[in-house]
């Protein structure tokens, strides 16, 4: 680079000076010096590559690269083989120094841990092997050669482990108390764990807007081919800019924030497509706050009064941890929906109005009477889930009773008689009311996807009556 400079201050003696390209070549040097300090400190410090160090030299070589097509187009290897040749020095060794520090295995201590089960490569991952799940491929393999076990998986990384996830909410808890005004467990939660879910609500951003962008590169693509059926065509650069655009938008959407064929319910097994980033940081968020709040839980109920013993049995403590910490997992995946879904609309009602213009109020109209059906029926299934936790609460603190009285139970035989209340808790109360759950769910679910088909419906059909 500094050769490169030398050599344009010499072809541009008198004009150097109000030269971008001179400017654009000194800023790179500069930034090239804070790129080595980085590396210098940081290289012998992390086990993995430095992220920020790794996209520079990416882009980097990505901008250099298309600076050597156009030097090449323009033939200065004729006319300036020296700077051409100089140039081209320099695009090869940033590739070397690219590849180094990505691929280059750093310096192991000689101290080994002495652990108990073998560590998660995600400890000391790099960035673009966390984006694109790299470093999991050595599980698949083995996994497509033989059945895993237990014994065959990695330990947890350090951060998920319910030691660490613990410790954090216990001090951000510790935190809300010294405030003195009323303690906010949602605050708790964010300070202990918001970090990835706020990363995750940018590649959540990303999505939806690459979500709307591919329809508007395809209309550009069709628009294109169409030019060629009049006089003037449009240029072949502009078609292949159109579909590299299409490409880079998919390539992106793959790797980062594909969508995924997910039921609209929380259910664990519904998941019918590959993981991705934003799904993974918020089953990880999920994960760490069900783990905290699990810790926490079981660390109050070893300090419990005997007065508080008798107002809390076993049961509840039990679905505590259980259900409730479970629920609050559970949301972390859906909680985004909350500013997601009017972005998505917005975004949508804009793209339908360039397209349609004013016919796609039909399709505002279709939600708007939606909302309220919706609402009508988060409302009964909401009431619903209120009484199954009862119900479960009145089945773990009958269980808890029989456990603890068994003596008693099989010493004046009434074993058939708890027997039957149990079973009428479970049959006649549970299960009942599991039914009429599931009826919600199929409805909610059958508005949930007749939505989207009824606003297109609508829309395009009072356009076509209305042109």
């Amino acid at each position: 680079m500094s050769v490169q400079l030398a050599i344009q201050i010499k072809s541009y003696p008198n004009v150097w000076f109000g030269d971008f390209r001179v400017w654009t070549t000194a800023a790179t040097i500069i930034s090239l010096l804070f790129v080595f300090a980085i590396q210098w400190v940081e290289h012998s410090r992390l086990r993995n590559a430095n992220g920020v160090v790794l996209f520079y030299w990416l882009f980097l070589l990505i901008a250099l690269a298309v600076k050597l097509r156009s030097l090449v187009s323009q033939q200065i290897y004729a006319s300036d083989p020296v700077y051409f040749v100089t140039y081209t020095v320099g695009f090869a060794l940033s590739a070397v120094e690219f590849l180094v520090e990505w691929l280059w295995p750093k310096q192991q201590s000689s101290y080994e841990a002495l652990v108990d089960e073998e560590e998660c490569p995600a400890e000391y991952a790099t960035v673009f092997s966390l984006l694109t799940f790299s470093w999991m491929t050595p599980l698949m393999k083995y996994g497509h050669k033989q059945y895993l076990t237990e014994s065959d998986l990695w330990g947890l990384v350090r951060t998920d482990k319910t030691s660490y996830t613990g410790k954090s909410f216990a001090e951000s808890w510790q935190r809300e108390l010294a405030r003195g005004e009323k303690p906010s467990l949602w605050l708790a939660l964010f300070r202990s764990y918001g970090g990835p879910y706020a990363v995750a609500s940018i590649f959540k951003v990303g999505n939806d807007v690459a979500q709307f962008t591919q329809p508007q590169l395809l209309r550009l693509l069709i628009q294109w081919v169409e030019s060629y059926e009049k006089d003037e065509p449009n240029p072949v650069i502009k078609g292949a800019a159109i579909a590299l655009a299409m490409f880079a938008i998919a390539a992106f959407q793959t790797s980062m924030i594909v969508g995924c064929l997910r039921e609209p319910c929380p259910d664990e097994s519904k998941l019918t497509a590959r993981q991705h980033q934003y799904f993974q940081l918020t089953f990880v968020t999920g994960m760490r706050i069900k783990g905290g709040l699990t810790a926490a839980i079981y660390r109050k109920s070893l300090k419990l009064s005997n007065e508080g013993r008798v107002a809390k049995s076993t049961g509840d403590i039990v679905n505590y941890m259980a259900v409730d910490a479970q629920r609050l997992q559970d949301l972390t995946q859906f909680a985004q929906q909350l500013w997601s879904a009017p972005f998505q609309i917005l975004i949508c009602m804009f793209s339908l109005y360039k397209l349609v213009g004013w016919s796609m109020l039909a399709g505002v109209a279709v939600m708007i009477v939606m909302i309220p059906i919706n609402g009508f029926i988060a409302r009964i299934m909401k009431n619903l889930q209120k009484q199954q936790m009862k119900n479960k609460d009145a089945r773990s603190r009958l269980i808890a009773e029989i456990v603890n009285n068994m003596k008693s139970i099989k010493l004046y035989a009434w074993g058939a008689a708890f027997m039957n209340k149990l079973n009428f808790i479970r049959n006649d109360m549970e299960l009942k009311n599991l039914r009429r759950i599931g009826a919600g769910q199929a409805i909610a679910n059958f508005t949930w996807n007749t939505t989207p088909f009824l606003v297109s419906c609508l829309t395009f059909t009072v356009y076509v009556l209305t042109v």
